[in-house]
């Protein structure tokens, strides 16, 4: 019985920890994740010589995302536009939000030919920002810079460089 009570309250001690734990191995997945699918979206873009976009699911980020040939640039996926990447919607808790130079709903990612990061009417317009993913008080940013490059960073071991939005 004593070792039952000891077992006992060990495991409800580590049972927080395990949490945390669970919870920083799904934040890292998901920023991994969407990070593999912003270098997709530019290596398509550079491959097929055209600006390929990579949209929130329904305007959510939390809902997943989606790489497509946007024909018309109007940032949503139309009836006969090509879709070369579908992703599933993101853990329950996880938040993420978006800031780029166009604000402009709903929140999406371009890339053009030379594989910079641009707006979605206009090839040679920047559009760079930073993408926020949020999980039990921990967080993680893509920042993507005026030349279309992505990188993952934690705000809380780079501080000066790694700013949240």
């Amino acid at each position: 019985m004593i070792v039952l009570a000891i077992l006992s309250i060990l495991f409800a001690s580590a049972l927080p920890e395990l949490g945390n734990m669970l919870a920083g191995r799904q934040l890292r997945t998901a920023s991994a994740e969407l990070l593999a699918a912003i270098n997709d979206t530019r290596a398509q873009a550079i491959a097929r010589r055209r600006v390929v976009t990579l949209l929130a699911e329904g305007g959510d980020w939390q809902q997943g995302w989606v790489i497509i040939i946007d024909a018309n640039a109007n940032r949503s996926l139309d009836e006969g536009e090509a879709i070369l990447f579908r992703h599933r919607a993101a853990p329950e808790r996880l938040r993420v939000r978006a800031k780029f130079t166009d604000n402009t709903a709903p929140a999406y990612i371009s890339y053009n030919a030379a594989g910079r990061s641009c707006r979605a009417a206009h090839p040679n317009a920047a559009n760079f920002g930073t993408i926020t993913l949020e999980l039990a008080g921990a967080q993680r940013n893509i920042k993507i810079n005026m030349q279309g490059r992505a990188r993952l960073c934690d705000p809380v071991l780079e501080p000066a460089t790694c700013v949240s939005i």
